[in-house]
């Protein structure tokens, strides 16, 4: 079966043989996209403007979309090119894949209808132990290069070893890259991909696998030339500064998102939130993306919340010989108060819950969607297994973070469990956790957003069989090699998944902090925002926005 059109059934999405596609990417934090340290948002606002406090504002009238203007907006620190951009996300980058690259397929905030971006065919063999993509005809790059199999093969061969193409910091090869043992260019636009056997989770490698022109990759890894199909083209780089786009008039996707309309965006680097809060206050951006919420609390009527995708974890390491006995994790889990994580640092943006599932997700639990705290539970599960320390475990965390990490100290405190808090740079976290370089503890932002659970799993640095917390229960690689050959909605697959949720409750060495904190402030000459895609990783739909004037 050929796909042809832009849009997948969730029967199609979800069924089994014949399925076109199975999943969604699961794209960072520590995944297969990177680590994010961002924590996913809850209910996007609505159209008509359902604000994400659940409130609603009067939609101003507006006239028919117009082009023009810039749109001026923010990040955290300055850019970093040479990490793998745009195969491997960084905090640092993540404005690049919402602007200028582009996947074969997305998602956006409804799962149910899945579609094709640079692919006009996306079609799995009857046992899924093949793959065949076609590139949609005329897709090029911004330089005007045409977009080919190559470029896409060199995604695959990058995330297999990226040392070869020049970048260090990226950690073990992509382990679902590895699943792909051949690719075969049937004509100029068409491919195929043999696994090394029948698989449901590869629909979220490929989600994931942003296409780049090959040939210009060693100069992107230098700023001088960064190249991709999306909206807006990448323009100017003012290190330490800001960075710019200017539009894509040749965007292939105009005559079904209407845009791109705005001339350019430019997005200024600020050293915290706080410091973006306070220009968006003053008039000087016209979008804050991705404020925590004790800065967004200023603006409730003006935020919109991006969908949830994953959210903040704690990170414990299996095998420190003070965190192996799973009694002590257990308590460790019982010991935080997500509630006042969820009302005091969140603000009321999202609830608290124990699972790392959105709830689109088929693994979903409704009876985990509450806080796990249980003081009296932590300290006894900590006697019982004679618990002691050397020294106190040392938790790395970003500036983001900074809140939840003082939470969570307080609280592990409160049951005899001594924290050093460790702050790190963003971009230094994400390297050490992907290099399985952390010894104690650490926090971050994780990606479950595929509706997949496989490819959830199988694409996640934290949850795959060499994962970030030397998590080693063969239980978990058990579940991993059952799910990835299953039908996602069937009833075996279903099993798979009360398993997990049981081994992450019993045996748990990540454990969700807030599934939220994706918090946009739009200005008010901001229009067209209307949702979020899951993938790219709560991406905004910059083909749709544009500036009144």
């Amino acid at each position: 079966m050929t796909l042809k059109s832009e849009h997948l059934s969730r029967r199609r999405l979800l069924g089994g043989g014949s399925v076109a596609m199975a999943g969604v990417a699961s794209l960072l934090a520590v995944g297969c996209g990177g680590n994010d340290d961002d924590d996913a948002g809850e209910t996007p606002a609505s159209a008509s403007g359902t604000t994400a406090a659940g409130g609603t504002q009067t939609a101003p009238a507006t006239n028919a979309p117009r082009k023009g203007g810039i749109l001026r907006t923010n990040q955290t620190g300055d850019i970093v090119l040479n990490t793998g951009f745009p195969f491997l996300g960084q905090p640092a980058t993540r404005l690049l894949p919402w602007l200028l690259t582009e996947s074969l397929i997305r998602y956006r905030t409804d799962v149910n209808t899945p579609e094709l971006v640079l692919a006009d065919r996306f079609e799995y063999n009857a046992d899924r132990t093949k793959l065949v993509v076609s590139i949609k005809q005329g897709a090029e790059f911004h330089n005007g290069a045409p977009v080919t199999p190559e470029d896409v093969f060199f995604g695959v061969d990058f995330l297999l070893d990226p040392v070869k193409f020049g970048v260090t910091v990226s950690g073990a090869p992509n382990v679902q890259a590895k699943a792909i043992v051949a690719k075969t260019k049937l004509d100029s636009r068409t491919m195929e991909f043999t696994f090394d056997r029948p698989r449901y989770d590869m629909t979220g490698f490929f989600l994931n696998l942003a296409v780049t022109h090959a040939a210009s990759f060693p100069k992107l890894l230098t700023g001088e030339d960064v190249q991709g199909t999306g909206p807006y083209a990448f323009k100017e780089w003012k290190p330490g500064v800001s960075y710019s786009f200017v539009r894509n008039d040749k965007w292939h996707l105009t005559s079904k998102e209407g845009g791109p309309y705005l001339d350019g965006v430019e997005v200024r680097a600020f050293a915290d939130e706080a410091a973006a809060a306070i220009a968006f206050e003053a008039g000087e951006l016209d979008i804050a993306f991705r404020l925590p919420g004790s800065e967004a609390k200023r603006f409730r009527d003006k935020v919109k919340a991006a969908p949830r995708i994953g959210g903040l974890f704690l990170g414990l390491i299996v095998k420190n010989p003070a965190l192996a006995d799973s009694r002590v994790r257990r308590a460790i889990f019982h010991a935080i108060d997500t509630g006042r994580i969820a009302k005091e640092l969140g603000e009321g943006f999202y609830p608290a819950t124990s699972q790392i599932w959105p709830a689109y997700s088929p693994a979903f639990d409704p009876a985990l969607e509450k806080s796990n705290y249980d003081l009296a539970r932590a300290k006894s599960l900590l006697a019982e297994a004679g618990f002691t320390q050397s020294k106190p475990f040392d938790l790395e965390f970003t500036a983001r973070s900074t809140l939840n990490a003082q939470v969570v100290k307080d609280n592990l405190n409160a049951v005899g469990v001594q924290v050093n808090l460790v702050p790190k740079d963003s971009n230094e976290i994400v390297n050490r956790i992907r290099q399985r370089q952390i010894p104690d503890m650490f926090m971050a932002g994780t990606n479950f957003s595929d509706p997949v659970p496989a490819s959830a799993l199988a694409g996640n640095n934290n949850t795959t069989v060499q994962n970030s917390s030397y998590q080693e229960n063969p239980e978990l690689a058990q579940i991993l090699q059952a799910l990835g050959t299953l039908d996602p909605a069937s009833a075996a697959a279903k099993e798979q998944y009360k398993r997990f949720n049981t081994l992450w409750m019993e045996d748990p060495w990540i454990i969700p902090l807030e599934p939220s904190g994706a918090l946009d402030a739009l200005g008010p000459k901001v229009r067209g925002l209307d949702g979020y895609f899951i993938s790219p990783l709560q991406a905004p739909n910059f083909g749709a926005i544009w500036l009144a004037s």
